[in-house]
């Protein structure tokens, strides 16, 4: 930067170091542009933090509801935008919906196809044992 004798005297000159170039091998970029592509894995016991699991007899649910409102299985797929197949195969119990139908189906029907699951408590052992069924079973006396 280049500034008159007046104003020279308001700052302390910078000198500036010669930037080094680095040279990164083309082996090492490779690898790095690979890490980057890599899937990104999410961990299912962390999205579980809602408490809430699909109903048991959601088939019968959807059923019930579609029927109730009067409409046709062919309607019905129209409505929420999917597959006629895909509709029988809920209705059977073949198919269990992802988040995004089960979202679908609840606005659609006005049924909640979702519930809440209590937690398990489980007691602790000894480090070297594992867990076994009778952990999770409350024995009856």
């Amino acid at each position: 930067m280049q500034v008159c004798s007046k104003c020279i005297r308001f700052g302390d000159e910078v000198v500036q170091k010669a930037a080094a170039k680095s040279v990164t091998p083309a082996v090492v970029i490779q690898r790095l542009e690979r890490r980057e592509n890599r899937p990104v894995y999410r961990d299912v016991f962390e999205a579980q933090d809602t408490g809430d699991s699909m109903v048991l007899d959601f088939a019968r649910k959807i059923t019930v509801a579609r029927n109730s409102k009067g409409m046709t299985k062919k309607e019905f797929a129209t409505r929420i935008n999917e597959k006629l197949s895909v509709v029988v195969k809920l209705e059977r119990g073949e198919l269990n919906p992802d988040d995004k139908l089960m979202k679908k189906l609840e606005r659609e029907l006005g049924v909640s196809l979702k519930e809440k699951v209590s937690d398990v408590k489980v007691e602790k052992r000894a480090y070297n044992q594992g867990l076994t069924l009778g952990d999770f079973v409350k024995k009856e006396k």
